[in-house]
């Protein structure tokens, strides 16, 4: 509504994880290259954490964009109330594994043979869990079981598993100390910083061909940050209404005072960041 107004060719704020929008922030860049040396170097168990909109899943489809395409992405998003049997069958589903399969022996076999073939072949494969820490209990450990397969030099699967940050206490409890020890590298995603948060909203607005400065005004990225506390889900919302109501106001660039009448307003919805 607002795009033409304001030069974008389209929506700069959206809260899709379009890794095009991916800005390489200190904590995003070290994310990136953690699960990129990860995948492509068979690092086995790696693991992804950060609070509620701080961009994991962003960032973590800008690392699936970027890895060879050869290298098979199974992607596994919706783990809440899943069975150890339902899990199978949604990794089976994403590899497109063809069978007749009616218990996790049946899923196991027809898997570390489709993982040995590829192996023979070179070729690398990868299980992302999203929102690991919805999986219920006991399947963390199916989980775990799946590291099992490999040769006596090769993983022959990657698992990365991501989450929020009751994802690392649920971890750090002692009956986890198998799945613990596995873990080789991991990365906790951290909130934008308040010099970082200026370049962020430049890099969306100018991916979505327009510029910063002829839409917002001095000292917007102050009230952005104030507001946010750095999360970029939160300053994607914030953006996004602002942008909407200096359509209606027919502002270009946006006063200040409305950008403060609308941070004011998220403010009360969502709470003081914290």
């Amino acid at each position: 509504m607002y795009e033409s107004f304001y030069g974008f060719a389209e929506q700069p704020f959206s809260l899709t994880p379009d890794p095009r929008f991916l800005w390489p922030s200190e904590t995003h860049e070290e994310g990136f290259a953690t699960l990129y040396y990860g995948i492509t170097r068979r690092k086995g168990f790696l693991l992804l954490t950060g609070e509620v909109g701080t961009g994991k899943t962003t960032l973590l489809r800008a690392a699936i964009d970027q890895i060879p395409s050869d290298i098979e992405t199974a992607l596994i998003m919706n783990t809440a109330e899943l069975s150890g049997l339902d899990l199978f069958k949604l990794i089976a589903a994403e590899f497109r594994l063809e069978g007749n399969f009616q218990t996790k022996a049946d899923y196991l076999i027809a898997l570390n043979q489709f993982l040995l073939r590829r192996l023979e072949r070179g070729l690398n494969t990868v299980l992302v869990i999203d929102e690991a820490q919805n999986l219920a209990d006991g399947l963390l450990e199916q989980v775990r079981l799946l590291s099992n397969l490999e040769t006596n030099t090769e993983k022959l699967i990657q698992i990365v598993l991501t989450g929020q940050p009751e994802l690392r206490d649920i971890l750090a409890s002692p009956v986890m100390a198998p799945l613990r020890q596995r873990i080789a590298l991991e990365h906790h995603v951290q909130p934008l910083r308040e010099h970082e948060v200026e370049p962020y909203l430049e890099h969306r607005m100018r991916v979505a061909g327009s510029d910063y400065a002829t839409v917002f005004p001095s000292g917007a990225s102050r009230v952005f940050y104030a507001t946010c506390g750095g999360c970029p889900r939160l300053i994607n919302l914030l953006a996004d209404r602002v942008l909407l109501a200096g359509y209606s106001a027919q502002e270009r660039p946006v006063s200040l005072s409305l950008l403060e009448r609308k941070a004011k307003e998220i403010a009360d919805r969502v709470g003081e960041p914290g």
